[in-house]
């Protein structure tokens, strides 16, 4: 178990996340609420809505600007980086990717910092592939058409989210 020894009352893991009553209700809540509500509108409609993300890319570069302007350049750097690695794919992809899948990922690395971002990107793919392959696979040798080819990413972004708040 983690003891906090900080004077402040600031703690911090080993991987510089903040747990603390303000930064559970200001940063981790609100973080969590959108990528739950993120995969859960990717589920249904396969939408991730505009009007969740712009906001929420807003609030954390807001929040990280007000709590430490010094590394704000981090998180700017993040979301640039993980959002422009999801339009290169999308393109290359020739649509797969969507742009709120683009925009949710820009949104993980203005609140995350690239590298927490790039941490959850890795494990989104991982396990994204895991679910993935077997399931082309079964598509393949049953010879059976797919209905769509569109697999919601959102999901797979909360699983990394997830993975990674546990590490």
């Amino acid at each position: 178990m983690y003891k906090c020894r900080s004077p402040s009352r600031t703690c911090y893991n080993d991987q510089g996340r903040g747990f603390n009553v303000l930064s559970i209700l200001f940063f981790h809540l609100p973080f969590i609420l959108i990528i739950l509500f993120s995969s859960l509108t990717d589920l249904k409609y396969k939408l991730i809505y505009d009007k969740v993300t712009l906001p929420g890319m807003v609030y954390f570069l807001v929040f990280h600007a007000v709590v430490d302007f010094s590394t704000l350049h981090q998180y700017i750097f993040g979301g640039l980086l993980l959002g422009g690695i999801h339009l290169f794919l999308a393109i290359l992809s020739k649509g797969q990717i969507g742009g709120g899948d683009i925009k949710l990922f820009a949104l993980i690395g203005f609140a995350m910092g690239w590298e927490a971002a790039f941490s959850i990107f890795i494990f989104t793919y991982l396990i994204a592939g895991l679910w993935a392959i077997p399931l082309f696979l079964y598509v393949k040798l049953s010879r059976k058409q797919m209905k769509t080819h569109m697999v919601p990413l959102a999901p797979f972004i909360a699983l990394g989210v997830f993975m990674f708040y546990m590490t």
